[in-house]
């Protein structure tokens, strides 16, 4: 069953077509990720979908239920969680704060469980703001899904990290999926699209490129001319 379709969805900034009649359904489950060179039109694709950007024509169905007039926190509501690419943790809480305040309750020991799955949990009473990079990504994630949604979306999760901080990222979202979570990632990172991808949509000037396995994508031809040899 789709969990999320979009059907022809398109965004115009004044003369330029950033977006141009997409079509994505994804699967209840999947790890989809959303790659592209830059200007492929990823970003504002992901703000279309969480309620940022108007559309200018289209459909997005959540659940069978159109969702592309309602505001983000609407949508937050139906139970779809945003990661935005910096993090926006709160600085002057501490990480259990944070948490605290996602999850709108003080049940300590489903926060607990979220601290060491993230790995925070020797942190919980330092400042957000204290956090290193990597560990205020984790955080962003966990304040992004502590509330159970059903849809994750993540824009460049593994932003600034190093190898072993995004494999360890990679293995969170893999534990999160298994447990019913479904994401979509916007993602420039190759390594973790080996890792975890269940599935991958290219985008390329504002239109859907090509669609498939992690291994189609990554041995299309057409797909690696496209990124200049970077894959």
């Amino acid at each position: 069953m789709n969990l999320l379709e979009l059907n022809f969805v398109s965004k115009k900034f004044g003369g330029f077509t950033a977006v141009d009649n997409v079509s994505l359904k994804i699967n209840r489950g999947d790890i989809r990720f959303i790659i592209g060179p830059n200007g492929a039109g990823k970003s504002t694709l992901f703000k279309m979908i969480i309620g940022v950007h108007n559309l200018n024509s289209g459909q997005v169905l959540f659940n069978n239920q159109n969702i592309e007039k309602l505001s983000l926190n609407e949508r937050i509501n139906l139970g779809i969680g945003v990661k935005f690419q910096a993090p926006s943790v709160f600085s002057e809480l501490t990480v259990k704060e944070n948490l605290i305040l996602a999850i709108k309750s003080k049940f300590n020991d489903e926060i607990f469980s979220f601290l060491e799955k993230f790995g925070l949990e020797k942190d919980q009473d330092v400042l957000a703001g204290d956090l290193s990079h990597g560990k205020k990504q984790w955080l962003d994630i966990a304040l992004s899904t502590i509330s159970r949604p059903e849809l994750v979306f993540l824009d460049e999760p593994t932003a600034g990290l190093s190898f072993e901080e995004t494999k360890k990222t990679g293995k969170i979202i893999q534990d999160l999926n298994g447990e019913g979570v479904t994401f979509v990632i916007v993602e420039h990172n190759m390594e973790i699209l080996k890792q975890i991808a269940k599935s991958v949509s290219v985008l390329h000037l504002g239109k859907l490129f090509f669609e498939g396995s992690p291994k189609e994508v990554l041995s299309n031809k057409e797909v690696t001319n496209i990124y200049l040899g970077i894959l």
